[in-house]
Order: C-alpha cells, then structure tokens, then sequence
C-alpha cells in the first residue's frame, strides 16, 4: 500500500474509504428519494476525510435530518441546502453510530436550532465520548506531520519541475487536507441529548418515522424507517460499493439485521456512503457474502485452523468473494480486504469462541 494510502488507513479509519478519483474537494449533490425527502452526499476532504451521507424528512411541522457528516462545513452545506427547499425548523437530529463522519458535525444544527434534539441509541453516545472524541484529538496530532510531508512532496516536485497537471493535483489535494484540518479543530463535540434502546417513534407532521436499533457494525446502530413510504435509511448498515468493516463489527447480529432490513421489503434503500441506486440488491448481496464468509469460518475452525491460519487461507478468496457484491474493478478490489474482508474475518472467528466486545479493536 502506498505511503499516503497507508497512512490515511491507519489515521482516519473509521471514516475512510479508498480514492480512486482526482476530485479532493468534498462537493454535495442532492437528490430527491421520495416525496419530502432528500439524500445528501459528498465525496471527500482531500484524502483524509470522508463523509457520511445525510437525509432530510420534511414535514409541515419541520424537519428530521439523519447524520451530520463529519466537521461544520458538512452539516453546514446541507443546511444551506435544506433552507433552499424548506422554512421549517430543524427538529430531530439522528445520528446513526459513533464513526465520527456521522456525527461531528453536530454543532451546526444545534447552533442554528437551540431547540433541538439530538438523538442516538444509547450504547452510541457512549461510545462518542469514551472512543471517537479521544480518537479524534490523537487523530489530529498526527495530521500535521502529515500535512508537512505533502509540503515536502509538493517542494520536491517543483524542484524537479514535474508537469503542471501534477504540480496542481498536489497542489489542490493539500489544500483540501488543510481545510480539512482546520475544520476538525473547529468541531465542538454536541452530544445526542436523548437516547434510547431498541426503538423509538416519532410523529412529525402526519409522518411516522421508526428508529431502530440494530447490532451491527457496531452496537449502538440506528436504522430509520418510513412505514407509510417505504423508505429505509440504513446508515454503515449497509456502505457502497465495499462494506465497511473496521471500527467493530458483530458479524453474527449484522447477518440477522439485514434479513429484517430486507423482509421490510423497502421500496427505496439508502446507504451511510454510496448511492441509493441499487441499494436494495446491495442488501442481498452482501447478506449472501456474509453468510458465505461466516461458514467458511466455521468450516476452518472445524478443520483445526487457528485464527490466523483462518484469515490467510479464506483471504486468499478475496477475487472470488468480492465478486459476490460486484467488486470487479481493478482499482476497487485493493481495499476489499483491508476494509471488510480482513476484520470481518477476524470477528467471525472470534465470535465462535465469545461474544464480541462493545468496544472496536484499536486501529491497525
């Protein structure tokens, strides 16, 4: 793996999926899934910060916005959106798990509506304030050196005159990690002020709109459901075009929560990251490599294989088991392992021995 690559992994591992195009700026769409209600995506910051994606429900007596992305300017941009396409207040505010690319942009929301609640399963505010805040502060002492190291790149290449197309494409990337930078010192950590268990409902307007808790990629999980549209929301439940593995993962429970999220029978599916296209084929492709990933295991431990001997040899079917979920594409099929395969791997072993901590492993 690269070094830059390499680095970002490791630094920014709860909220980093593979680069693949020249595009550093994190830029917002917006699209229209259903009738009052919007997906809002973005890309990127630079190559060391992604973003989550948010949804707005609207209603005549406000608004109920699910994840807040991952630093101010996020949750920002999809305000400016939102007071575009409604004058209602935002009332509710979702966030869906602990990975910071969801929730750390809190603030602007609370800033704007002093009003407003915030809300999470309960297992996930504690895990936002005992392993997210203090991964973050380590986090951003690493990312100036980092930083620094551009700037060294970006000096030697001028040195050497490298072509323009290459001096600016570094050039753009290093700004986009200093914003991104400066937009992490500048995040206040704004904490849900309710949480729940296992479910809540809430009636917005004439709008029933089901939260519920699932064990998944991590234990504090929030899916969001509209019974009257069919709409799911499904937060890192579900993560395209690769699942999005490391930062816990409860293999067992993940199984179990996709055959519920599919005998919902949604008619619109919208993932944590990716598109909303295709998402409900993405939910039966992934229980299916699940499954097929879970017994593998269990047929190594059987077999006597220790669980490292388990990951190497099952790894070793990264091209075949990527395929289940459409991973074909040269650039894409690096980052199966490392994102999913490998610690999913990992947990699935383990789980037959005991059951799996709240707390996600340290990073690797």
């Amino acid at each position: 793996m690269p070094r830059r690559a390499a680095f970002c992994a490791a630094l920014f591992v709860t909220s980093v999926l593979p680069l693949f195009a020249r595009d550093y700026a994190a830029r917002p769409t917006v699209q229209k899934v259903g009738e009052g209600v919007y997906l809002f995506t973005s890309s990127r910051h630079g190559d060391v910060g992604f973003v989550g994606n948010s949804v707005a429900i609207f209603s005549e007596e406000g608004v109920l916005v699910f994840d807040a992305g991952c630093v101010p300017s996020d949750s920002a941009t999809v305000l400016a959106e939102l007071r575009k396409l409604t004058d209602k207040p935002v009332r509710y505010l979702v966030n869906s798990h602990w990975h910071w690319d969801h929730w750390q942009g809190n603030q602007t929301y609370k800033a704007a509506f002093p009003g407003l609640q915030i809300i999470s399963q309960e297992n996930t505010r504690l895990l936002m304030r005992d392993v997210s805040v203090p991964r973050t502060q380590n986090d951003l002492k690493e990312l100036p050196p980092y930083i620094a190291s551009l700037e060294k790149d970006l000096a030697a290449k001028r040195a050497a005159h490298a072509s323009e197309a290459e001096l600016r494409d570094l050039e753009q990337l290093l700004q986009a990690d200093k914003n991104f930078l400066a937009q992490k010192q500048s995040v206040q950590f704004t904490y849900p002020n309710f949480t729940f268990a296992e479910s809540a409902a809430i009636w917005l307007g004439g709008r029933e709109i089901r939260l519920i808790h699932a064990q998944a990629i991590t234990s504090g999980d929030i899916y969001l459901y509209l019974p009257k549209e069919k709409i799911l929301v499904t937060g890192d439940i579900l993560v395209r075009p690769i699942p999005f593995a490391v930062g816990g993962t409860f293999p067992a429970d993940w199984i179990a929560t996709l055959q519920k999220l599919i005998a919902l029978n949604p008619e619109v599916v919208v993932p944590g990251h990716g598109e909303s296209e295709g998402a409900r084929q993405a939910l039966e492709q992934n229980l299916r490599l699940f499954q097929r990933v879970v017994q593998e295991v269990r047929n190594a431990k059987v077999q006597g294989l220790n669980e490292a001997q388990t990951v190497e040899a099952i790894g070793k079917k990264e091209t075949e088991l990527a395929a289940m979920i459409g991973i074909t594409d040269a650039q894409l099929l690096p980052a199966f392992k490392p994102y999913f395969l490998d610690v999913f791997l990992h947990r699935a072993y383990q789980e037959l021995d005991h059951s799996l901590s709240d707390l996600p492993p340290a990073a690797p």
